[in-house]
């Protein structure tokens, strides 16, 4: 199944789930076109990370969806009219240096640009916007925010699907995969309430670096679930990383 079909089917679930266990108190926001904006911000995000990882090199995504620490700069001073300090910047370059140190190898950019690299940039940019209007829009709730996302994606999915057919083998389909789906579903459901929370909560220059933390949770699980050994970069990496996180949160 597609990234595209998958992200439709796993969102739309969450959705789903949602007006079971998360429902809206008040649908009066959904005339609000700041609803959909933001909704539209939070698709292409999605909608380019789930087609940039399916469709590239993971390292290279990685890589070029990482840097959006740097694109939440000008957008805090764009749009929440934040002073940056030379803090910011600093934990930022530790971050993405973090990041580079992590993901590198010696044959990472001598290959052509590929497609899945402009999907990464997107990516990471929407990342970056997603993240500063989560506290531009403060007069919607987490619930609206979150439901936001889950049409957001929904729609864009809609949009691109005849550009991408659906693929797929109606044999591989049983109900382990389903289960499989549902449990993404209400991953998603869950994550992104508490990631709609957590950007209401804290600055958007200091959610950035601390998103970057993610890589070392990669390492970390892909050691136990993948059999996948940790070399001295990823920890040298993870520490630029924390340091970053550290500093940004520094008052």
């Amino acid at each position: 199944m597609s990234a595209i079909y998958s992200s439709l089917f796993s969102f739309s679930i969450a959705i789903f789930l949602g007006l079971f266990f998360y429902r809206l108190d008040n649908l009066e926001n959904l005339k609000n076109k700041h609803f959909w904006i933001y909704a539209l911000v939070g698709g292409i995000t999605n909608i380019s990370y789930a087609l940039a990882v399916i469709h590239g090199e993971l390292v290279r995504v990685m890589l070029l969806f990482f840097l959006s620490p740097v694109w939440t700069i000008p957008f805090t001073y764009w749009l929440l009219k934040e002073k940056i300090f030379p803090k910011n910047i600093l934990a930022a370059i530790l971050s993405v240096l973090g990041a580079c140190i992590i993901l590198w190898h010696p044959n990472l950019l001598i290959s052509k640009i590929a497609i899945s690299d402009f999907y990464a940039i997107i990516g990471g940019i929407g990342f970056a916007l997603t993240n500063v209007l989560a506290r531009y829009y403060n007069y919607f709730t987490v619930k609206e925010k979150s439901y936001s996302i889950w049409l957001g994606v929904i729609l864009i999915a809609l949009i691109v699907i005849p550009f991408f057919p659906l693929n797929i083998i109606e044999s591989s389909i049983n109900l382990n995969i389903l289960f499989i789906l549902f449990l993404l579903g209400l991953a998603l459901l869950l994550t992104t309430m508490v990631v709609q929370l957590g950007l209401t909560m804290i600055e958007a220059v200091k959610a950035s670096p601390i998103f970057l933390f993610e890589i070392i949770v990669v390492g970390i699980s892909g050691y136990y679930l993948a059999n996948e050994i940790l070399s001295l970069k990823d920890f040298l990496g993870g520490i630029f990383i924390i340091l970053g996180v550290l500093i940004s949160s520094k008052k």
